[in-house]
């Protein structure tokens, strides 16, 4: 299954966020997309969920054009994202947060089996089920919206800036189960994200935004030794 956009742009009223941008991915590779802060990432992402619509070009699910779904659709066609900051229901439970996340499994059992895959990848999220997911730490509530979206069993996971605002030790942590999921799953990752090293660490491909348009496409062994990514992006 190939998920793309093809010639995007997208904007915010007078303001155009993305000019003429391609990109795809398909289920079981991870790809990242890195850039610097409103290079336009967190806006591909929304215009592949239905939230921020698109001015020209096509979001493809399968050659299938999906631009003109609503989000509940495309969210009902397996692409499942977890946006920036960690957005967990603060006063209900962790379990209940999980239970939102599958709100369209009616099969008791299935929902047993994608519950208990959640907590085999965060076993952390088994031990605070009963607790607030407003109380949790940071790294905790991460696991947790992206356990909530693993939910439903998506064939492609929308991942926008997992590792902002944690520990080292904790982003590792999440990266390590992030780099699993494609072997484990079979899901596609396109993953967001200002850490470019850790990104392309653990992507097959990436793309490289700036002021809203791709300025590089490459494998993410060409990108991480790429001169001028290393000094944008990465440092060295």
């Amino acid at each position: 299954m190939k998920l793309s956009v093809e010639r995007l742009s997208a904007g915010y009223g007078s303001i155009e966020a993305l000019h003429d941008v391609s990109m795809c991915c398909e289920t079981g590779e991870t790809v990242a997309i890195i850039g610097g802060n409103g290079a336009g990432k967190s806006t591909a992402l929304n215009c592949i969920c239905g939230v921020v619509p698109i001015s020209c070009g096509e979001v493809c699910l399968d050659g299938r054009d999906i631009s003109d779904e609503p989000p509940h659709k495309i969210a009902r066609m397996g692409i499942a994202q977890v946006p920036e900051g960690r957005r967990v229901f603060p006063r209900l439970t962790v379990l209940e947060n999980l239970e939102m996340g599958a709100y369209m499994i009616d099969d008791k059992a299935v929902f047993r089996e994608r519950l208990g895959y959640a907590y085999d990848l965060f076993p952390r999220l088994h031990e605070r089920r009963w607790q607030n997911a407003g109380d949790l730490s940071g790294g905790e509530q991460q696991m947790l919206v992206i356990g909530r979206a693993l939910m439903r069993n998506p064939r492609f996971l929308l991942l926008d800036e997992p590792s902002l605002g944690l520990a080292p030790v904790v982003v590792e942590n999440i990266f390590d189960v992030i780099a699993g999921l494609v072997k484990t799953s079979e899901v596609g990752i396109v993953l967001v994200e200002q850490n470019a090293a850790i990104a392309l660490s653990i992507a097959g491909r990436g793309y490289v935004l700036e002021n809203g348009a791709v300025i590089l496409d490459a494998s993410a062994e060409a990108l991480l030794s790429d001169d001028k990514v290393k000094a944008a992006y990465i440092g060295g």
